[in-house]
């Protein structure tokens, strides 16, 4: 149990050391982030026969005939797009957190990690953007399912990492805490009543 706090209180401190006010540096690291658990679970994905290829051989057949990302240095061409791309769709979902806040982020993140598979995997699929093709159902079920898991990771990144004064949520708390207390009457005060110079009610 002590062990249990120790790690917790790491991670805390790692957070506080952390949080970033510039609204593109978080996405990008938040995005980056997020894309490596994407791999991680395309990994397990493929190395289970689950899937047909890993994202380095997909982003890497945009450059490459598809038998050529088997090779390290294609293979590695394909990760580097495959994570600039994901640190970059960051950006938009950063921006729908700061509009809409930042609660429910699992399901505005996975929402978000949705529409990333339906754009980019979906139609470049259909428009042979990718040279490596995928013709599996399983595929593209564990293809949605990784989006899904990069979304959802890049919205707790994003929301563990930014300052808060970049959510509208937290603005209007800060707000409301400054409000000073002789401004604050009781919704029961009637007309007869007042506050003293010590911010106190009291009725006449």
């Amino acid at each position: 149990m002590k062990g249990l706090n120790n790690i917790s209180n790491i991670l805390k401190t790692i957070q506080r050391v952390l949080k970033i006010k510039d609204s593109i540096a978080v996405s990008l690291f938040s995005g980056f982030l997020g894309t490596i658990v994407m791999d991680a679970s395309n990994y397990l994905f493929w190395k289970n026969r689950q899937s047909e290829a890993l994202y380095g051989h997909i982003a890497g057949s945009v450059f490459v005939r598809p038998f050529r990302t088997n090779q390290r240095k294609n293979f590695w061409l394909g990760q580097i797009t495959h994570h600039i791309t994901g640190a970059a769709l960051a950006i938009p979902l950063t921006t729908i957190l700061r509009k809409s806040g930042r609660d429910h982020l699992a399901l505005k993140g996975a929402f978000f990690g949705s529409i990333t598979w339906e754009l980019i995997y979906g139609m470049g699929q259909r428009f042979s953007v990718f040279s490596t093709k995928s013709h599996k159902t399983k595929t593209h079920f564990a293809e949605l399912f990784n989006n899904t898991l990069y979304g959802i990771s890049t919205a707790y990144a994003i929301g563990m990492l930014s300052e808060p004064s970049m959510f509208p949520d937290t603005k209007k708390e800060t707000t409301t805490q400054n409000i000073p207390r002789s401004m604050c009457q009781p919704i029961y005060a009637d007309t007869n009543s007042h506050v003293d110079n010590s911010g106190a009610y009291n009725p006449s």
